[in-house]
C-alpha cells in the first residue's frame, strides 16, 4: 500500500497536481512591444519565492510591507487611514530566485526595475 501511494504521488506530480494551496502574482510590464519587466511570486504554506525572469535593468527591485489599517482611521479626505510597516527589500538579478519564510498573511508587495522606482499602493 504505501508503494502504490508514493507511485501516485509521482504521477500526480508529473501531471502538476499538488494539494498545497499556493497564491502566485504574476508582474509583467511591456511597453511598445519590449518586455521591460517580468517577474513571479509564489506563496505557499508560509514559504514565499520571489523569481525575477527578466528586467531592462538587469534585476528585479522588491518591496514588501504589510499595512495597519485601523476601522476609526480617517485621513484628511475620509478615507480610511493605513499605515505601512516595510518589512524587506532586496534586488535580484536576472535569472535569480529569493525565498522569504513567515511573512504575515496580507502582505503586500512591489516590483519594479529600478531601487527608486516607487510603489503604487
Amino acid at each position: 500500500m504505501h508503494f502504490l501511494t508514493i507511485l501516485l504521488s509521482c504521477l500526480l506530480a508529473l501531471f502538476g497536481v499538488d494539494k498545497r494551496p499556493s497564491t502566485t502574482s504574476i508582474t509583467r510590464v511591456v511597453e511598445n512591444g519590449t518586455e521591460l519587466l517580468f517577474s513571479k511570486t509564489t506563496q505557499v504554506e508560509g514559504q514565499t519565492v520571489f523569481e525575477c525572469f527578466s528586467s531592462a535593468s538587469g534585476g528585479c527591485h522588491y518591496r514588501i510591507w504589510e499595512e495597519n489599517c485601523p476601522a476609526d482611521a480617517r485621513d484628511a479626505s475620509g478615507d480610511q487611514a493605513c499605515r505601512r510597516h516595510e518589512l524587506d527589500r532586496f534586488e535580484l538579478a536576472v535569472g535569480r530566485r529569493h525565498q522569504v519564510q513567515g511573512l504575515p498573511r496580507g502582505f503586500r508587495h512591489c516590483v519594479t526595475t529600478a531601487t527608486d522606482a516607487g510603489c503604487a499602493s
